[in-house]
């Protein structure tokens, strides 16, 4: 960001707090309720979130999308009423002039306290997680050199086993590991920061295993021939309990 934008931003962020608002918000936004997906319709239910700098645009997605948004944490910190599940809405809002996308979190967060009455307090709660630490032996892993570019590859074997190749930082696995490899929010505590190039053997599945339980080995074995140490243990985490939440928005 150039010291002209930030001056702005800054200039956009006193003007907001002089008014009274403790958190920048929206210049303005649009709600609309929409019909949430059934069993029927969910194959072609389509669900789009798009930030392009001026405006933000949220299309088909439940109230309870809108929470993980704004406050940046995982379901399970979360407490909330159940129909923020059920309640889907289309929404638009315009960014004011200056403002960086880094407080979208922030203006999210006034605008489900401004539009859907939203109160809430943190609560500091364990969960039970994935940590992976570096193992007694070191990483055994080399570090790429500066510059390297992220990339995965792919290579089927003769035995029906995938080679999977990825270059990037031990957290770019983390998303995969969450959906397919069956580690509740893996938690990094190696303090690896660098670039390495993990290979990873995902076997088919089988009469006996499902595609979860052979992604879940697959991970389990990259990681460890890497050096590194995985464990299930409790970790404290920020969680957002509502108070109170009304079902629909303030008329736009």
């Amino acid at each position: 960001m150039s010291w002209g934008v930030a001056r702005i931003s800054i200039a956009v962020l006193v003007c907001l707090a002089a008014a009274g608002q403790t958190k920048p918000a929206f210049e303005a936004v649009s709600i609309k309720s929409v019909p949430a997906p059934t069993a029927v319709t969910i194959r072609n239910y389509r669900s789009s979130y798009n930030l392009d700098g001026a405006r933000l645009e949220i299309r088909n997605y439940s109230l309870l999308f809108v929470f993980l948004r704004a406050f940046e944490v995982h379901l399970e910190q979360l407490v909330a009423p159940d129909f923020v599940r059920d309640e889907y809405f289309d929404i638009q809002a315009k960014l004011p002039p200056g403002v960086a996308n880094e407080h979208v979190q922030e203006m999210l967060q006034q605008m489900l306290a401004e539009r859907f009455k939203l109160r809430y307090h943190r609560e500091t709660r364990d969960y039970q997680d994935t940590v992976v630490t570096v193992g007694k032996g070191g990483m055994k892993l080399a570090r790429l050199p500066d510059g390297e570019k992220r990339s995965e590859s792919r290579v089927s074997l003769a035995d029906g086993t995938m080679q999977i190749t990825m270059k990037g930082k031990l957290t770019d696995l983390f998303p995969v590991m969450g959906s397919f490899g069956q580690f509740p929010h893996p938690v990094d505590e190696t303090g690896l920061n660098g670039l390495y190039a993990w290979v990873r053997y995902q076997a088919p599945a089988t009469a006996g295993m499902s595609f979860g339980e052979t992604s879940h080995e697959s991970f389990r074995n990259m990681l460890e021939a890497a050096g590194l140490k995985l464990e299930m243990r409790k970790v404290p985490k920020e969680t957002i309990v509502v108070d109170h939440i009304e079902k629909s928005p303030t008329e736009n």
